[in-house]
């Protein structure tokens, strides 16, 4: 039996996962560091195309999710779903609600014109753009309110589900998106996070379905998979709609992503045995990557604030810089995530319950052949 096919256990946690969750993470740090460089520097500058091919972070997180909820059909007594649904939302959307929030505070101060910025708090937060980050978690709400009709038609066909997703994306996204936003601006880009990743997590539900029918051949081409992805991610976003057709990029876009995808995640699985001895710390730390999504752009603000934005001759133009700014918020967004789920009354705000702590301390550590599950 596979990772992905162990039935969970109290406070388990699936080992791999939590890798691909915490490289995630660092990863979304290392996209929001590179964002002064979009106001100065062409599509086609090396830095540009990095932070481009990094983009694979929310579908690596949104696949996760999709191996992790839709997989798993929900099936017991009556009010399972409503269950369901209440331990996501205190886990997800109680914290969201805290973060943004704050993020609204900062907002409205920075706006010019705070009246008129505070009326537009409560569409924001609803949508999740009350800061460039949030969007995620309504998306994710979303995507968890689908659970029923999604789980049902992946246990009927996984394959034709996937199918039919990346027919939604790819076809009739951008008509779906333009009605939304002829409705509201805000609903468009709520509609275009969700159709842009719907796939992703329909493609994560495969994963753990079929992981096990997987021929060994084919999970252990994992770096052929991620070197392609990544290649044909590089060369979309060097190439830009310019010179590549919109229409073109439309189709080849969504496969190269998914390649990335499934690359990284089997490669976390064939390569589980080589960190399985630091399972307690890898699972702890991939367990902080809500907490560090939540609190990175406070640091980050503070260093822009500092460093000021990436004109010619400013630190940004430094090598180094953006290396330091990627690791020092990075650091320090783990440590202050790891303190807030160290007590109680804080660990609510980083989606961990205050059993978190006691579980990674007194749980013995898992075994190839008794992993963590979630």
């Amino acid at each position: 039996m596979s990772m992905t096919a162990e039935k969970p256990g109290p406070g388990g946690r699936i080992v791999a996962y939590d890798a691909l969750r915490l490289l995630a993470i660092l990863t979304v740090v290392a996209i929001h560091s590179l964002m002064p460089y979009r106001e100065v520097l062409p599509a086609s500058a090396p830095v540009r195309v990095l932070d481009d091919v990094l983009h694979y972070a929310v579908p690596l997180f949104v696949f996760i999710s999709g191996a992790l909820v839709w997989a798993r059909p929900l099936r017991g007594r009556k009010g399972a779903y409503r269950r369901f649904l209440a331990r996501r939302f205190a886990l997800i959307g109680l914290p969201y609600l805290a973060w943004a929030g704050l993020y609204a505070i900062l907002y409205v101060a920075r706006a010019g014109d705070t009246a008129r910025a505070a009326l537009q708090v409560p569409g924001l937060v609803a949508s999740g753009h009350i800061w460039y980050h949030l969007y995620f978690v309504p998306m994710l709400l979303t995507f968890y309110l689908l659970t029923p009709v999604a789980a049902r038609a992946l246990e009927r066909s996984p394959e034709l589900t996937v199918i039919i997703a990346y027919v939604l994306r790819i076809v009739l996204g951008p008509q779906i998106t333009h009605a939304l936003a002829d409705v509201h601006p805000l609903l468009g880009q709520y509609g275009i996070h969700v159709l842009s990743h719907l796939p992703h997590m329909a493609l994560g539900a495969w994963f753990a379905l079929r992981l096990d029918a997987m021929p060994r051949a084919l999970r252990r081409v994992w770096p052929a998979m991620l070197a392609v992805g990544l290649g044909g991610l590089t060369y979309l976003s060097a190439a830009g709609t310019p010179v590549l057709a919109l229409g073109a990029h439309r189709l080849l876009f969504p496969p190269a992503m998914a390649l990335v995808v499934l690359g990284l995640a089997l490669g976390a699985i064939e390569l589980e045995p080589r960190y399985a001895s630091e399972a307690h710390t890898v699972t702890h730390l991939g367990s902080l990557a809500l907490g560090v999504y939540f609190v990175h752009p406070l640091f980050l603000l503070a260093v822009l604030q500092a460093a000021g934005p990436a004109d010619a001759g400013s630190l940004w133009w430094r090598p180094w810089f953006p290396l330091l700014v990627w690791a020092g918020v990075s650091a320090l967004s783990l440590v202050t995530s790891d303190r807030l789920a160290a007590f109680p009354i804080t660990s609510w705000l980083v989606g961990l319950s205050p059993a978190h702590r006691l579980s990674r301390e007194t749980e013995p550590r898992p075994t190839r052949e008794a992993p963590y599950a979630v």
